[in-house]
């Protein structure tokens, strides 16, 4: 028995656990974990899982704000009804360069020593098919959610992961983010009608949130209610 796993595996007992990946990166898969998380009903704790580019922390404006220790923990960072824990709040704003294995410790660790808060854990994974997806599975049922856009190079490679998560009996919803906009009422597919379990539209403003997404309130977030949340109640 690892003691390390075990412990990370109790932190995550009675949680609904939903892990948000992506086969590639540039598909805004960190955006989407942010807008999720700020659109369930209840709190969150959503863990940055991309260690090396901490994205998450970047898109909060939390990046230089120190995690504090208590005796349930690492304390997450309370940005209205999500509990962000990232490691950007432990090496600040620096590089992290890990070897495979060391990156699986560091994801236990940043569970099992976490204060975990909330009826519901996101996780931002990082893209690809890599050592974090495998030790999920290890920890609880988690919820895969599958970002991807409608270029072609994004929808041959999300195939993989797909099959990879169905041959684990995984049933992943896909979403596929920038899809289309909204021209005088009328939907504009730019790469074709590539339809997910939701589609979301391209929103030039959300460029104007990076730093501040918690105050985002655009058509992309009021799809994610409408058409994603309520399939996590």
């Amino acid at each position: 028995m690892e003691p390390l796993r075990e412990l990370a595996k109790e932190k995550l007992k009675d949680k609904k656990v939903i892990a948000i990946m992506s086969a590639k990166g540039g598909v805004g898969k960190s955006v989407i974990s942010a807008l999720i998380s700020l659109s369930l009903p209840s709190d969150v704790t959503l863990i940055d899982l991309d260690i090396h580019t901490m994205a998450i922390a970047k898109l909060f404006g939390v990046e230089n704000v120190p995690l504090e220790v208590s005796k349930e923990g690492i304390e997450p960072v309370k940005i209205r009804n999500v509990n962000l824990i990232s490691l950007a709040g432990i090496v600040r704003d620096r590089y992290v360069i890990l070897p495979g294995r060391n990156q699986s410790n560091v994801m236990k660790e940043l569970i099992a020593y976490s204060s975990i808060k909330g009826k519901y854990v996101v996780f931002d994974l990082p893209p690809g098919l890599g050592d974090e997806i495998l030790v999920l599975e290890e920890l609880s049922d988690f919820k895969p959610i599958v970002v991807t856009t409608p270029s072609k190079v994004s929808l041959k490679v999300v195939k993989y992961l797909l099959d990879y998560l169905n041959e684990r009996k995984k049933k992943a919803l896909v979403v596929v983010n920038m899809s289309y906009f909204t021209c005088n009422d009328q939907r504009v597919n730019l790469f074709g009608n590539y339809n997910g379990d939701v589609n979301l539209p391209i929103d030039p403003n959300l460029e104007d949130y990076i730093g501040k997404i918690q105050e985002y309130e655009g058509e992309v977030k009021k799809v994610i209610e409408k058409e994603l949340i309520p399939q996590f109640m």
